[in-house]
């Protein structure tokens, strides 16, 4: 989206947002990849998961830019 569309300018609280959306995929993305089964981590990615599903509010990556973008 932000190829084809460019760079959004967002207000700070949407950049926050959107930065804090990155990084926790970012975290889950290095969870899963250790592959741990322990019990703690399974309940922190799906910590995790549920904040990302929050903050995002499940939406499309393409409507959840387009929502950052609105309401900035």
């Amino acid at each position: 989206m932000k190829i084809e569309k460019g760079v959004p300018h967002l207000n700070s609280d949407q950049h926050s947002r959107y930065f804090n959306i990155v990084a926790i995929e970012f975290h889950l993305q290095q969870l899963n990849q250790l592959k741990i089964s322990c019990v703690a981590v399974v309940k922190h990615i799906d910590r995790l998961e549920a904040k990302l599903a929050h903050i995002t509010k499940d939406l499309e990556p393409a409507d959840l830019f387009l929502e950052l973008i609105e309401l900035s």
